[in-house]
């Protein structure tokens, strides 16, 4: 059994100083604690791109903070296993966006001499590469990919799969055991991720840069503020192809959205063979759940997968860690996918059951009520924690909302974002004009929103059950519909609800932590009927 550790994103330097040290000092220990756990060391690190924030960077600055994290990584290891990096768009580009393409960072990187570390993407003529065999000692067939190539283009944060670069690396493969899998190294993904395939585009903070990204991009091309448009990889159905009619089994890794996934593409002919594809969260940040949020609401725990692979199996597990706070040495496993190999195919067998950790809580609820307010509902919301055995040290509600919303608490009314500290005891509040009501007032706040209205329940740290109920006109709760989706992963999937008089319920036992619950709705389309009259009376008016 060999164990590979795969980092992606670690956005070494990045403008949070303060939080990237607490959270790179945490992934340490995470992975000290874990090789302890699996009790046998580390055989390979792979690190899959955005090794960096910024390609603007001081070179030797970068160059010598890389140096003493890889330093402790591999001592945490137990061994001195060698370290493959890839580069990813950060690594590229100023912000990861904002071209020319830069190779000054991975140079310099590949200059310092630091042992057994071997750096890919210093050729911008040529894209892949198969490491020997002598680099990494394991019985896999090891390729590096730069799929960062984007020589033009002001912005961008996508790349390039070309297929003579694939079939050159097919080439050299072709001799190395064909009993032994391919193990292909990238950064961007071959398909999309889960969840965040629909995120806006993060433009930061650069006021120019948001008008034309968020303003102009969208009226000139559709869906031109949303990240795949412009993040992903061209060429990954080809690539997708070409992987396939290798004949071998083959095993993708890559970071790029900071969510961990895994899929199991099968080959459709005899003689081709099956693609996992595992992607790796952020191993040195920790991000809103929500892309477009601020830093005070809630966070996404850092982490790391873990592949434990031989001749006849696999499992890839994605390691999350708390980095700071009473819960700093809690370390979460949920199994990616396991399964079993025969030749080329992966035959995928349900994966062990996650290991929970950290504060347990019996019961973590909202009660929901919709309340009308012009073309918007408010909300009118009930919190409710019940004790468990394992407390959390605090518990914050983050709440958000569209443009125009606010929360009244205890008779105050705050804007939004607002963070809420609740104890045990049940806490009511009212988010004012917090959700549409109708199509239109949906694509007046987000001209490419979807027709539908929903609420929902973040559950922090794990809960025996978690509920979220919703009060409202029987019309609406008739058609409405649920979901829980896996924050760290974002991988989504439909509930069922209970129904009673005035209200629906979706409970989710045993729920673990990070967990979002949502109830949907169809929004009200006004009819050209009763628009005619509104707009009439109006005139008249």
């Amino acid at each position: 059994m060999g164990v590979i550790l795969h980092l992606s994103d670690l956005h070494l330097l990045s403008s949070e100083t303060a939080i990237q040290e607490r959270v790179l000092s945490a992934l340490v220990d995470a992975i000290r604690r874990d090789r302890e756990h699996r009790g046998r060391v580390v055989d390979l690190i792979v690190i899959t791109g955005d090794v960096f924030d910024c390609a603007t960077l001081d070179l030797a600055r970068s160059a010598r903070a890389f140096r003493t994290l890889l330093g402790e990584l591999v001592a945490a290891t137990g061994d001195d296993p060698p370290t493959v990096v890839v580069p990813g768009n950060h690594d590229r580009r100023s912000s990861g966006l904002v071209g020319p393409q830069r190779p000054q960072l991975f140079q310099a990187l590949a200059n310092a001499g630091i042992p057994r570390l071997h750096v890919h993407g210093t050729d911008p003529h040529f894209l892949a590469a198969s490491i020997p065999h002598e680099v990494h000692g394991m019985p896999i067939a090891l390729v590096a990919y730069d799929s960062t190539w984007l020589p033009g283009g002001l912005l961008g944060a996508g790349g390039t799969l070309r297929q003579e670069d694939l079939l050159q690396a097919a080439s050299a493969i072709a001799d190395v055991d064909p009993d032994w899998p391919v193990v292909l190294l990238q950064h961007h993904h071959l398909v999309p991720t889960p969840l965040t395939d629909c995120d806006p585009i993060d433009a930061g903070r650069s006021r120019f840069l948001k008008w034309g990204v968020e303003g102009l991009l969208p009226r000139l091309v559709a869906h031109a503020d949303r990240e795949e448009w412009m993040v992903a990889a061209l060429g990954a159905g080809t690539a997708l192809s070409t992987l396939h009619s290798l004949g071998r089994a083959v095993l993708v890794l890559h970071g790029h959205k900071h969510n961990p996934t895994a899929r199991v593409l099968v080959g459709t002919k005899e003689s081709e063979g099956d693609v996992m594809i595992a992607s790796a969260g952020s191993a040195g940040t920790s991000q809103s759940v929500r892309q477009s949020s601020s830093r005070r609401s809630a966070r996404i725990w850092p982490s790391f997968n873990v592949v434990e692979l031989d001749r006849e199996s696999i499992h890839v597990e994605a390691i999350g860690f708390a980095f700071r706070g009473p819960n700093r040495r809690d370390v979460d496993y949920r199994s990616l996918v396991f399964a079993a190999r025969s030749g080329a195919r992966w035959e995928v067998a349900p994966a062990p059951a996650s290991k929970g950790v950290g504060a347990l809580l019996e019961e973590d609820s909202s009660a929901v009520t919709l309340a009308p307010a012009g073309n918007r509902w408010s909300l009118d919301c009930v919190r409710t924690l019940a004790p468990g055995p394992d407390l959390p040290p605090h518990y914050i509600e983050s709440i958000d909302g569209p443009a125009g919303a606010s929360v009244v608490v205890d008779g105050l009314e705050h804007s939004l974002p607002h963070r809420l500290e609740l104890g045990f005891e049940a806490r009511e509040y009212r988010i004012h004009s917090a959700v549409p009501r109708t199509v239109d007032e949906a694509r007046r706040l987000a001209s490419e929103a979807a027709p539908f209205g929903s609420v929902e329940h973040l559950v922090r740290y794990r809960t025996r059950m978690a509920r979220l109920s919703l009060h409202g006109p029987d019309s609406l709760l008739a058609s409405t519909f649920a979901s829980v989706s896996d924050i760290g992963s974002g991988l989504e999937h439909p509930v069922r609800l209970e129904r009673e008089d005035r209200r629906v319920v979706l409970t989710l036992p045993n729920a673990a932590a990070r967990s979002l619950l949502r109830i949907y709705w169809p929004l009200e389309v006004a009819s050209r009927e009763s628009t005619g009259m509104r707009n009439l009376a109006l005139a008249v008016g």
